[in-house]
């Protein structure tokens, strides 16, 4: 039958934990964890906001949207709160240096920061409504809430098996992520949550083609916000969205977004409320240490060590001895970053998916980090020399979870020397990275587009996020103009 549903209430009970959730039942390091994560999202929005493509969209949205009670990183302007999540996402994932998850890919904070600033404003000036405050504890758990339902629905599909398929994973799993929190913000009953999700589920999606040429790909996670928040300010008046969306066979989230996978089965409704409450996802949340996508940090890592390890075959004259360089890499990363390039030079975004450009530019510059991908530096010969000579392949060695973003590396010299070397996870993953190494990463990058006393406002607002009685000053912190990382500084 086309009504019939399959799992136990798996929507019911995930509503109903979302409903119920208490700061009290979040354990302490939890709520530690997700304040640093912010600041980590927060550091990625600052420097993101005035990229190129970043102020193009700016510039595209700025022509058409009117103005709101929503303020955007970076800017002196707002929007209605749609427009705002749509522009924040867009920054916090402009650099690719935002945070990502190590088993359902997906880029949290750039999905949820953006919810949660637009709702907290929607909830200030609702029309005909009193305006609510939201404080910084009820925007904690709120966050928690879309850091722990993502990964679940991710879960529910196999995780990096969307990326496989040629599906943007983040935004799909983002979209129910999105309304969750967003749900819990605004304090829904449990019927009105599900709806919601209904909503946000039915409008998600993200094509992986998005990578190769163009801007798009940094919306992307922007729209599952939107998305989110579209589904919860339309249930925060009782509008009535899809019941029992994950479960339903027919036309159901998972039943459709699984279609074309070889998995057996094609998708696990249960790993949505599997240990809810006992296991934290907010946990396995990686932060970034450089700036491409996360499936390619193994390999950056693992030529790292090899430079380390083989200091004279890696000096900068004999760079030009290499002969060829075959990179092993997991399913999903091969075919999400394993591609070869057809055009020079790529743009910004198709190298920072890349993974023989980004294995290139680690061996000349020894780094991978902004700098990289800047216009200017996306023709460079000797970079081009060693992109043409790497072959990407696929290797079962890294196909289990929390590997996938391992690599293996073997190089060939011409005077005949083969060195091979292999990282099975980049850093952060056992152990993760610790909070001091993520509030170093983000003074890194808020001290390159504003000054150290703002700098210390945002970061004392957010380290001390639970006492803090009105979000709002938060927000109007980071919603400012700020420098450009490429250029002179706007205003700090």
């Amino acid at each position: 039958m086309a009504s019939d549903v399959v799992g136990d209430g798996t929507t019911e009970i995930l509503c109903d934990w979302i409903h119920s959730l208490e700061s009290s039942n979040i354990p302490c390091e939890v709520i530690e964890r997700a304040k640093y994560l912010i600041l980590d999202g927060l550091g990625c929005g600052l420097v993101g906001s005035h990229v190129p493509w970043s102020e193009k969209c700016a510039e595209a949205v700025d022509e058409f949207e009117p103005r709101g009670d929503c303020g955007v990183i970076g800017y002196d302007k707002s929007y209605g709160p749609l427009a705002a999540a749509v522009l924040n996402g867009a920054f916090i994932q402009a650099t690719e240096l935002d945070d990502y998850h190590s088993v359902a890919p997906l880029h949290s904070t750039s999905v949820l920061l953006p919810t949660l600033f637009a709702a907290v404003e929607a909830q200030r000036y609702r029309s005909r409504h009193a305006p609510v405050t939201v404080s910084g504890l009820c925007f904690l758990v709120a966050l928690i809430v879309g850091f722990e339902t993502g990964p679940r629905v991710g879960n529910a599909l196999h995780g990096s098996d969307m990326l496989s398929q040629g599906w943007h994973s983040g935004p799909i799993f983002g979209s129910p992520a999105s309304a969750a929190a967003a749900s819990k913000l605004f304090n829904l009953v449990r019927p009105d949550i599900e709806s919601a999700i209904g909503i946000a589920c039915t409008q998600a999606g993200g094509l992986m083609s998005a990578q190769y040429e163009g801007m798009i790909k940094r919306v992307q996670h922007a729209f599952a916000a939107r998305n989110g928040l579209f589904g919860a300010l339309l249930a925060r008046t009782g509008y009535v969205g899809i019941k029992k969306v994950f479960e339903r066979p027919y036309g159901g989230f998972l039943a459709m977004f699984s279609q074309g996978s070889e998995k057996k089965p094609r998708y696990i409704v249960q790993e949505i409320t599997k240990d809810l409450g006992d296991i934290w996802h907010t946990h396995n949340i990686r932060v970034k240490l450089h700036a491409c996508v996360g499936g390619c940090h193994g390999q950056i890592e693992c030529l790292e060590k090899m430079q380390q390890q083989y200091p004279d075959s890696f000096a900068a004259q004999n760079i030009g001895n290499i002969k060829k360089i075959t990179v092993y890499l997991s399913a999903p990363i091969f075919a999400h970053d394993g591609w070869a390039p057809t055009e020079r030079p790529l743009t910004s975004t198709g190298a920072q998916m890349n993974a023989a450009y980004i294995g290139a530019v680690q061996l000349i510059d020894r780094q991978v980090l902004l700098p990289q991908f800047a216009d200017h530096s996306l023709d460079r010969d000797d970079v081009w020399e060693l992109v043409h000579k790497t072959t990407c392949l696929h290797s079962e060695e890294f196909d289990i979870p929390n590997h996938i973003c391992g690599a293996r590396i073997i190089i060939e010299f011409g005077d005949g020397k083969v060195l091979e070397d292999a990282v099975a996870m980049p850093k952060g993953y056992d152990p993760p990275m610790q909070n001091v190494e993520i509030l170093n990463k983000w003074r890194r990058l808020a001290r390159s587009v504003i000054d150290e006393e703002r700098m210390m406002r945002i970061e004392n607002c957010v380290l001390g996020l639970e006492k803090l009685h009105d979000v709002r000053e938060m927000i109007a912190l980071v919603t400012r103009p700020v420098g450009n990382v490429f250029g002179p500084l706007v205003e700090k």
